[in-house]
């Protein structure tokens, strides 16, 4: 008998191939689907895990406004539960690449073994202050490549190289680093705010002692599976993390004092080098005020001194000038005098010249005379002589004659003979001759005469000689007077000659006097101005560093409180958008593979159960030839159990190799996580005990309701249902106008209701499951572009580094108008803050209050389904997530918790928000719930040229504004988000192909269900003379109408489903939309009846194998 029993059992199988191959594959399909999809979400967290665990990542990261020390990092590792700690520098920085400005986080390179463990992907680590590793995305996204030289700069208006000892680092390797996994980074402070990579260098490239942060790693098991066991993970983590944030402010109120007293140790040192500075420059400046006055008494005095010397110079020339001309004046008229006297001595001369003529003429005349007389005496007497001789010879012996020739001769001889009359006389006279001639020539008388005259002559001449000598002599006085005079003139010549030189000399010297006192009064002055300006520039300065004293006084003041973090990994970006995604995927593995399986299961369930039916003669034989019901039954359970079984081990292979490998691999591009797969055995078992349950257990309670029945009864055919008109049957109006097969395919499908309902509802599922494919699609997807779109109405949103009073505010405000680009801003005050949820969990949510409420809707759309909403001082306005998470109403009030105080508001209304939490709140209202004025700490604007270049030029200007902090823009933040959106696009792209294919089997199924129930039909029905392919449409007609019928009421289950799955898959942070785009919808509908007629023109090659005989064969 048991032979018999498997022998029929294989037989059953090979003869119903088709569709024992049916159940397998639908099994197959919803298995792999199911363990595939609810596979991914923990393969993408056991990931990430791993690679957490490998890179030693760290579970909290220690901020300190005032920056961590060594010592900070030494007191944290003693701590208990604290494995690990290592203080970390960071700073952001930009490059220039070609065009672009790219903002790069710089982080300090960890230890080999140490925190936070970076991975080399290509190259090698840094190992001098000159070289960097940088983050392989960003490498290939920029076109750099290793070797290549980055050179830094700070993106503002400091100087990096304050920062850093180079700014100039050579490319040596690519790393990846679990504390960027995402491509999605936070906004920077720097550049246009939009981080595009990070790289690693030296610690010792920083100039800076002080740690930006640490980072710590604790002894805590669920640390290694933090996001498989998130929930157990945050749990472990409290209490350390309250530890952490107590040592975090203790230590940081601790540098706090340490920076206070170093600072007030500078401030005193500054203060005491300021007062000895002013000491010294009031020594200095009393010096050079004292010396610049002695320098103005000496110059005074020098000025009276050079006015006395102009005065004594001017004087004294004057009175020389006075002198020279009056003596010019007494030598003109002595000269004149002279002259005068000169020409009458002149005339003088003349007369004397004249007289002297007069005499000269008498003296010849009487030279004449006297040689007249001589030559008359010579005469008388040579011949008185010659006479004597005459007589002598005539008388020679008479002695008398003789003697008188003798005495004649000698006298002649000696006395006269050739000379002139006085020579003669005195010759005469001396040899007493005078006597001997007085006979011939009365010679006395002669002398007489002559004597007489001469006298005269020598009177005269003695006259004249003594007027001449008295002339010469007053000549010579003249002459002497005019020497004088001339003398006089050339002295006085050579006196103004001199006088002039003098003068020259002396009005050279009172110029150089004067210059010199000019030059001096210049100096004086000069220096005055100098001294001036020195003691302005002195003053400017002491009363600069007075104020930087004042400052650091007050910036002292100021450091009052550290503001401190603890950062978990729920704060790391990477992480958690990593973890919303896995758990979006999760949500969604929860939820849309359950249903797409359950509808699987419906299928296989329906074919099982129609299988029995059709083996209703089978089950009777059997009964007959005395099978037990227990035989029978496990016949058929056999028959499903080995098709769902393997059709489920068919599905986990497929599952587990194909799903998860495509959803992680869709979110490869937005994180730097390798990928590692597993063998999830519980999901495994659920899906095959589902499989088997639904196939196996629908098996035995069909054949079991079968079994009631008395074999004879089996073997027979089940009656037909008695025949009633259908509604169409009643609309005579329409009936009538039927043709007999459309009437037969009305009767057919209304009169077999649970085929109807089965292939409805199945193909309704599958029609819905893509619905609800698309409806993730568009919810997610739609939500993030209406939230940029329609909510977000701002392009750029900047913070400011400090609370600003009104004149900063108005400062910011110019200085941000004055870019061109910008349209308008609006201020605001932002602070985060946390709610109670209903399940009594925290929620972060952000404050915003704006300056001015009425503009708020220019920036931030506030609406809802009623309209738009208006700000009031009644009030906040809260985002509607966070109004469901708090399952708070409109009028309900609740309360904030900020930096630990808690502030009670109403809610005013409620806004459409799809991302993050927010509350609204006006001026008004937030200074009546806290006490307080907003400070405005930030500020939307709105720009009028979006572009890339246009914005990147605005984060410049607007980054170099002073107190400006980071400065993001919307389309950079959109485009962040439609990153992770488009991953999720591609996840969905698998569940809508999945549902697509489920949506064939399904349809391929219960039309091959069909068909085999209709075998006897559909060969009476070609007996009477059909042709196949009137045949075929018998069936096609019913199919495509059905499908039709199917996919409309799809419409409904996929809005109702896609409500569900959309509210089940969202995060807490994200509110997905519930409405699926009428073009989803249609393409749903067209795949849909697509697959339908793809399974019709398959199956078609069924019609002709339909034996005629069949229809002959007797029920009995």
């Amino acid at each position: 008998m048991k032979k018999t029993f498997f022998k029929n059992l294989f037989k059953s199988i090979s003869t119903t191939l088709s569709r024992f191959l049916s159940i397998l594959i639908i099994i197959a399909v919803g298995v792999s689907f199911y363990v595939g999809v609810r596979a991914s979400s923990p393969d993408m967290k056991m990931s990430a895990d791993k690679y957490f665990n490998d890179s030693n990542f760290m579970d909290f990261k220690l901020i300190s406004t005032l920056g961590l020390t060594d010592k900070d990092v030494k007191e944290v590792r003693k701590l208990s539960k604290v494995k690990a700690a290592k203080g970390s520098k960071s700073m952001d920085a930009v490059i220039e690449n070609g065009k672009d400005t790219i903002v790069l986080n710089v982080e300090s390179l960890p230890k080999k073994n140490g925190v936070n463990k970076v991975q080399v992907v290509r190259g090698r680590l840094p190992s001098k202050n000159t070289e960097l590793a940088v983050e392989e995305r960003f490498l290939k996204e920029n076109k750099f490549k290793i070797g290549d030289v980055l050179k830094l700069k700070s993106g503002n208006d400091t100087n990096i190289e304050d920062r850093l000892k180079n700014c100039s680092f050579k490319i040596v390797g690519t790393v990846t680093s679990p504390l960027y996994i995402s491509a999605q980074r936070q906004i920077s402070s720097v550049g246009n705010g939009n981080v595009k990579g990070f790289v690693y260098i030296m610690p010792e490239a920083f100039k800076n002692d002080v740690y930006t942060s640490i980072y710590v790693k604790i002894n805590e098991p669920y640390s290694k599976d933090s996001l498989a066991q998130n929930a157990k993970y945050k749990a472990s983590i409290v209490n350390v993390k309250e530890k952490l944030k107590t040592f975090v402010k203790e230590r940081g109120e601790a540098r706090r004092k340490d920076i206070v007293k170093d600072s007030e140790d500078k401030i005193k040192d500054a203060e005491d080098k300021l007062s000895a500075s002013k000491k010294e420059a009031q020594d200095k400046f009393i010096d050079a005020h004292k010396k610049l006055d002695d320098a103005v008494v000496k110059l005074n005095d020098g000025k009276v001194q050079l006015q006395k010397n102009q005065n004594d110079f001017k004087t004294q020339i004057t009175s020389a000038e006075n002198e020279i001309q009056n003596k010019k004046s007494e030598i003109q008229q002595s000269e004149t005098i002279i002259n005068s006297k000169l020409a009458d001595a002149q005339k003088s001369k003349s007369t004397l010249e004249g007289a002297e003529n007069q005499i000269v003429l008498g003296q010849q005349n009487l030279d004449n005379q006297k040689h007249a007389a001589a030559e008359g005496i010579s005469a008388a007497l040579g011949k008185a002589v010659s006479d004597a001789k005459n007589n002598l010879k005539n008388n020679p012996s008479d002695i008398t004659c003789k003697e008188i020739y003798n005495n004649l001769n000698d006298v002649y001889t000696k006395d006269i003979q050739g000379k002139e009359f006085d020579d003669m006389y005195e010759s005469l006279k001396s040899s007493n001759s005078l006597e001997k001639i007085s006979s011939y020539f009365d010679i006395k008388g002669a002398k007489a005469k002559f004597d007489s005259a001469q006298s005269e002559i020598s009177s005269k001449k003695q006259t004249i000689q003594d007027n001449e000598k008295a002339l010469i002599s007053g000549e010579v006085q003249l002459q002497n007077a005019l020497n004088q005079i001339n003398a006089g003139k050339d002295k006085i010549a050579k006196g103004e000659t001199e006088l002039n030189s003098k003068k020259n000399e002396g009005l050279e010297k009172l110029n150089a006097a004067k210059r010199k006192i000019d030059d001096s009064e210049k100096e004086i002055n000069e220096n005055t101005e100098k001294l001036k300006t020195e003691e302005t520039n002195a003053n400017n300065k002491f009363n600069n560093a007075e104020g930087e004293i004042r400052k650091n006084r007050d910036k002292l003041n100021e450091v009052k409180k550290p503001d401190t973090y603890v950062l978990g990994r729920n704060e790391n970006l990477g992480y958690v958008n990593y973890s919303q995604d896995s758990d979006r995927i999760d949500n969604i593995g929860k939820v849309f593979p359950l249903i797409f399986f359950l509808v699987a299961a419906l299928v296989s369930l329906t074919t099982m159960t129609r299988m029995v039916q059709e083996n209703r003669t089978e089950i009777g034989t059997f009964k007959a030839l005395g099978y037990s019901p227990k035989v029978i039954v496990s016949h058929y359970l056999i028959y499903s159990f080995t098709a769902s079984i393997i059709g489920s081990l068919l599905g986990i292979i497929i599952g587990f190799e194909v799903f998860p490998p495509l959803i992680v691999n869709a979110y490869g591009s937005l994180y730097a996580v390798p990928h590692y797969s597993s063998f999830d055995s519980v999901i495994s078992i659920e899906a095959v005990i589902i499989a088997v349950v639904f196939t196996t257990v629908a098996s035995a309670i069909a054949v079991l309701d079968e079994l009631k029945e008395v074999p004879a009864s089996l073997m027979r055919p089940k009656p037909p249902k008695a025949g009633k008109k259908i509604l169409l049957e009643r609309m005579t109006f329409i009936w009538k106008r039927f043709s007999f097969t459309k009437k037969v395919t009305a009767r057919n499908i209304f009169r077999y209701k649970q085929r109807f309902l089965m292939t409805v509802i199945g193909i309704a599922a599958c029609t819905g499951l893509m619905i609800t494919g698309f409806g993730i699609k568009s919810g997610v997807i739609g939500a993030v572009e209406k939230q940029f779109s329609s909510v977000y109405k701002y392009d750029m949103q900047t913070t400011i580094n400090k609370n600003i009073d009104d004149s900063e505010k108005k400062e910011i405000k110019d200085k941000v108008n004055s870019d061109s680009n910008i349209k308008s801003v609006l201020f605001y005050y932002s602070k985060n803050a946390t709610v109670r949820k209903e399940d009594n969990n925290n929620e972060d949510i952000n404050i915003v209050v704006p300056e001015k409420k009425a503009q708020l809707n220019e920036y931030i759309e506030l609406f809802n389904d009623s309209g738009e909403l208006k700000l009031s001082d009644d009030g906040v306005i809260v985002t509607e997530k966070i109004a469901k998470l708090m399952n708070k109403k409109k009028g309900d009030v609740f309360n904030i918790t900020v930096d630990n105080r808690i502030i009670r508001v109403k809610i005013f209304d409620i806004t459409k928000h799809y991302i993050q939490h927010y509350i609204y709140m006006s001026p008004k209202y937030y200074k009546k719930v806290t006490g307080e004025n907003a400070q405005f700490n930030a500020f939307y604007g709105l720009l009028k040229s979006k572009s890339s270049s246009a914005e990147n030029t605005t984060s410049k200007i607007i980054s170099g504004i002073k107190n400006i902090g980071a400065v993001s823009f919307k389309n950079n933040t959109r485009f962040d988000f439609n990153k992770s959106t488009k991953s999720l696009n591609s996840v969905v792209l698998v569940l809508i192909v999945s549902a697509g294919v489920l949506a064939f089997v399904v349809i391929y199924n219960l039309t091959n269900i069909n068909i085999n129930e209709r075998n006897r039909e559909l060969a009476t029905i070609k007996v009477l003379g059909f042709y196949d392919k009137e045949l075929a449409m018998y069936i096609y007609r019913e199919n495509i109408i059905l499908t039709i019928i199917g996919s409309l009421v799809g419409i409904g289950v996929g809005m109702l489903l896609d409500v569900f799955v959309i509210t089940t898959t969202e995060t807490n942070v994200m509110m997905f939309l519930r409405t699926v785009e009428p073009l989803y919808i249609l393409i749903s509908i067209f795949l849909t009846i697509a697959f339908s007629v793809i399974v019709n023109i398959a199956m078609y090659r069924r019609f002709y194998k339909i034996d005629m005989i069949e229809s002959l064969k007797s029920a009995e």
